[in-house]
């Protein structure tokens, strides 16, 4: 069932994918009993199971009546031959297996497959028919094959026979040259060894009308005393010599290999200088080696920037440019050999004095360009062992390289990485294609274009093409049938050249831990992630699993950005995304990926629950659920966590979207468990928005798979939310249920920590004895579970309600037993929340100087923690002792610094106390004006926020503020709405 569901929709099944399937067989069912035929398929857990017969199966019977031909035809059976595989090939309807309508990319694979096949048969049909001596009925048929496979070289030379039998020699050498064309326009190589000893047969007068005898296969259809090393002596006017010394030399025209200069080159302005500055500079008096290499991801543009660039260096190198493409179509590199078989018969070396050793031809090369100036371009290296061979030996020779690999390996070279476009870049390359008017009618649909694409060069002029020969189509139209992920590769085809093929040849070439690491990325929906990831994602050890990660890097499927202060964060680009979950769908089914994504997210957990304990002192105010913590290297979480707050600001993006593929999973306890312990982070820095936006997931998924305790946990911890945004009303709609929920399922802890934030609400309301009763009792039960970090919060707040009451002592006594607490846990955090407190209570009765060292001391401590919220505190302290000194200028700096941090922490609560402090340390140096306007913002604050207590201390100092500026009729007002 799996892999059906894998087949049909790929990585996003909808919820009623194992109905739809069921549905869908029991019409096959019906279909098949409606023809008369029997029902073969039956259901067996965990799917179907098809059992058919020997003959039943077309598949099977194609593959046995090709086995047929094939033995028949290694007997001299040709008729038998040709009638097996005839058999074969009539079972197929089109010439694409199930009609080349296949959308599942779980099925693509073994479609192409299958339609390689049946080529293979064709052309083995084909030779049985030459060998009958068929040649004139096969010629049309020959000719509409060619056309529709022009770069299958056994079909061009089965048609060069059938031309030459037909005594129409011309014929065949041009479909020779048009061959030979394609090749080097479309791959950058030469025709392979069957072409090339045929256009010699052919040439010579070798291959006449006479069918062969016994020979099904045109290479064998060549006289057996000409070999791939010999040329007639009539050719080449030569011996044939063996060794580089003794070759005899033709005299050569000058080589002008280059491929065609595209008109539209664009974007590449600045890097097009610097890289000709690079080679056209001067090295008379160096002997050094001139090599540039240009790399980058495949589709960047690298060969058009390499081609473009030789060709605007054409008379620079009077003695020609060499050109070769180091990796074939099928990714696997193009042996150094055989290039170097190329350039030295463009250099005049014929066949029969070609030496036959590597080391001997490249020597050869060296000593015959030694004195040339020559441009040698060599695309698509694979790695440096594979260019070294082809390097000349002098400086008036450079090299230009174009690469996805960065080949450190080559001494000396200078390296230029080519990245996507720019938008304005992109945006330069559709108006020369496509015209300025057209794009910047539609420029919103031409930047949804670019997006789509990723910048990517090739996907671009892809793009721009099929718009090219569209032109009644709206850019609009282009960039819908682009957005559905599942279709964009397909769409990103045109003429042959296509994204998926230039990536599908990356992949292919990537050893098999790469190719499964590549696949399982895509995984990932974060949109940038750290090394680490890569060991779950494999289940290996971090070391070994990164050694792929940085493969994947030096492949360029996979992109790394430093950032100064950073540890690397990785990515993938969007269409090498897209490529990636097809292979994952293809590969691997969605059991599979449940495992390994479960893996990752509790990988993820793990390190954030560690960088909880680092930066609290221990797993203190929190609550976890059941999910598994799978285990990770100690060294590797030293490294990640060396700073947990900055390890918490550096992954917030991708554990924000962690906590929401967890819920799409159905892993409900890891989710809840995840989106709680980031509220260290959200906390600290004011993300409000990523705090209610990751709570909400996690609620709707503990609440759909009936979690109750996840559900008290998201309820308590959005009513923590509410409190720090002062909505008290919404926060204790939260907490009161959250706190009924702990209770039913036997959990203190959390039924302490609600009650504790329920008795917050009650003190900011002003309900003095309810919020002391309810510290008290969560004082009680946190004891019993041993937080000490949450007891030194409610003792903190149990003693500002003694200073809001006036008993000082008790106040002081209150805070000695919450310091107490804080050394327990070794929260340096909370420690400097309690000083500030303490500090406001040395304030409460004059003493400053007590004032004085405290908020210092809570200052110097929340700054080497990154507690911006604290740090407001902390400042506002100091300024009212600064004011209470005297020194009022210095106080008002002092808290309008604290109100910038405020601010951008959007701790409203601190923003409101600062404004009051602005009042009072306004109206003390007499600026009632001033004064007024501060102690305005903050009433209007505290009534926002239903914090009683300060809103009373505002219209307090209002009314005094009024009264010392002879505002008779506003100090009557804010006097009464005091009282009130």
């Amino acid at each position: 069932m799996g892999r059906l569901v894998d087949a049909v929709w790929g990585v996003s099944p909808p919820p009623t994918a194992r109905a739809q399937i069921q549905i869908c067989v029991s019409i096959v069912r019906a279909s098949m009993a409606k023809a008369g035929l029997p029902d073969v398929i039956q259901t067996r857990s965990p799917g179907y199971f098809v059992e058919v017969g020997d003959d039943e199966l077309d598949l099977h019977v194609f593959e046995r009546a090709a086995s047929a031909g094939r033995t028949a035809a290694e007997a001299g059976r040709f008729e038998e031959a040709a009638s097996a595989f005839e058999t074969a090939l009539g079972l197929w309807r089109g010439s694409s297996c199930f009609g080349g309508g296949i959308a599942s990319t779980v099925l693509q694979a073994p479609a192409a497959r299958l339609d390689e096949q049946r080529l293979t048969v064709v052309e083995q049909w084909v030779d049985a028919r030459l060998a009958l001596g068929l040649h004139q009925q096969l010629v049309a048929r020959l000719i509409d094959l060619v056309m529709q496979n022009p770069l299958r070289e056994h079909l061009r030379a089965q048609l060069m026979v059938a031309l030459s039998r037909s005594g129409r020699q011309a014929e065949a050498l041009e479909v020779y040259r048009r061959g030979r064309r394609e090749l080097i326009d479309e791959l950058g190589i030469e025709p392979g060894e069957e072409l090339r000893r045929l256009q010699e047969s052919i040439l010579s007068g070798r291959l006449d009308g006479a069918p062969p005898v016994n020979v099904p296969s045109v290479a064998r259809v060549l006289p057996a005393t000409h070999t791939a090393s010999e040329e007639p002596a009539a050719r080449t006017g030569a011996p044939a010599a063996r060794s580089a010394g003794a070759a005899v030399v033709e005299p050569p025209a000058v080589p002008r290999l280059l491929p065609g200069a595209i008109a539209d080159f664009a974007g590449r302005d600045e890097l097009l200088a610097s890289l000709k500055e690079a080679l056209e500079r001067d090295t008379e008096s160096s002997y050094a080696l001139r090599i540039v290499s240009i790399t980058g991801r495949g589709g960047v543009g690298k060969t058009t920037l390499a081609v473009h660039l030789g060709h605007s260096l054409a008379n620079r190198f009077p003695d020609g440019q060499m050109f070769a493409k180091l990796r074939g179509p099928s990714a696997q590199p193009i042996l150094p050999t055989r290039i170097l078989e190329r350039f030295l018969r463009c250099l005049g070396i014929p066949g029969s004095a070609m030496p036959s050793t590597i080391e001997e031809r490249a020597e050869l090369f060296r000593n015959l360009v030694a004195d040339r100036r020559m441009l040698i371009v060599l695309d698509d290296a694979i790695d440096e062992e594979q260019v070294r061979w082809l390097l000349p030996g002098s400086s008036n020779c450079p090299v230009l390289i174009t690469s996805r690999s960065r080949l450190a390996g080559l001494e000396g070279t200078s390296s230029v990485q080519i990245d996507v476009f720019s938008t304005e870049q992109a945006l330069e390359l559709l108006s020369r294609i496509l015209g300025s008017e057209r794009i910047h009618s539609e420029l919103p649909s031409a930047l949804q274009l670019i997006k789509l694409c990723g910048n990517l060069a090739l996907a671009l002029r892809i793009v721009a093409a099929r718009l090219v020969t569209r032109p009644h189509w709206p850019l609009s139209k282009m960039a819908a049938r682009l957005r559905d992920e599942r279709q964009r590769l397909d769409e990103l085809t045109h003429g042959g050249v296509g994204v998926r093929a230039g990536l599908a040849m990356v992949y292919q070439g990537l050893p098999s831990d790469a190719q499964r690491l590549f696949r399982r990325l895509s995984m990932l929906e974060a949109a940038e992630f750290s090394s680490w990831v890569a060991a779950p994602l494999l289940d290996v050890a971090v070391g070994e699993a990164e050694d792929v990660l940085e493969f994947l890097v030096d492949a360029q499927l996979v992109d790394v950005e430093v950032a100064k202060g950073r540890r690397p964060r990785y990515r993938l680009h969007d269409l090498v995304r897209v490529y990636s979950q097809e292979c994952l769908a293809e590969h691997e089914n969605t059991a599979e990926r449940a495992v390994v994504l479960c893996r990752v997210l509790s990988t993820w957990l793990l390190l954030v629950e560690e960088a909880h304990r680092r930066a609290y002192g221990g797993d203190h105010t929190l609550i976890h659920g059941t999910a598994p913590r799978p285990a990770l290297d100690e060294s590797v979480i030293d490294r990640e966590l060396a700073d947990p707050l900055r390890w918490f600001e550096d992954e917030r993006a991708s554990l924000i979207t962690a906590v929401r593929q967890a819920a799409g999973a159905g892993l409900d306890e890891l989710c809840w468990d995840l989106a709680l312990t980031l509220v260290t982070l959200f906390e600290m820095y004011g993300y409000f928005d990523d705090w209610r936006t990751t709570h909400e997931i996690a609620l709707a998924i503990t609440r759909h798979n009936d979690n109750r305790r996840g559900q008290a946990a998201m309820l308590y911890s959005l009513g923590a939310l509410h409190m720090f945004e002062y909505k008290l009303d919404e926060a204790r709609g939260r907490l009161g249920p959250a706190c009924e929920l702990f209770r039913e399922v036997g959990d203190v802890h959390g039924e302490a920590l609600a009650l504790r934030n329920l008795a917050f609400v009650d003190r900011i309301q002003g309900r003095l004895d309810e919020a002391m009763a309810g510290y008290e009792k969560a004082l009680v039960m946190l004891s019993e579970v041993n937080d000490s970090t949450a007891e030194a919060h409610v003792l903190s707040n149990m003693a500002q309600i003694h200073l809001d009451r006036g008993l000082i002592v008790e106040g002081k006594q209150t805070m000695a037993a919450g310091l107490a607490a804080v050394e327990r846990s070794g929260n340096r955090r909370v420690r400097a929340q309690i000083l500030c407190r303490l500090g406001e209570a040395h304030l409460q009765i004059d003493e400053v100087t007590e004032a004085e060292y405290v908020f210092t001391q809570a200052l110097e401590t929340v700054r080497s923690v990154g507690d911006p919220v604290g740090e407001c505190y902390a400042l506002r302290g100091l300024a009212i002792v600064r004011s209470r000194q005297g020194s009022h200028g210095t106080a008002y700096e002092i808290l309008e610094q604290a109100m910038v941090i405020a601010s951008q922490a959007r701790e409203y609560l601190a923003i409101g106390r600062i404004q009051l402090s602005l009042g009072e340390v306004a109206a003390d140096r007499g600026s009632y004006g001033s004064a007024k306007e501060h102690l305005a913002a903050a009433l209007d604050i505290f009534g926002r926020m239903q914090a009683t207590k300060w809103r009373e201390q505002t219209l307090r100092l209002m009314n005094e503020v009024s009264e010392a500026s002879d505002d008779a009729a506003a100090a009557a007002a804010y006097a009464q709405a005091s009282s009130g």
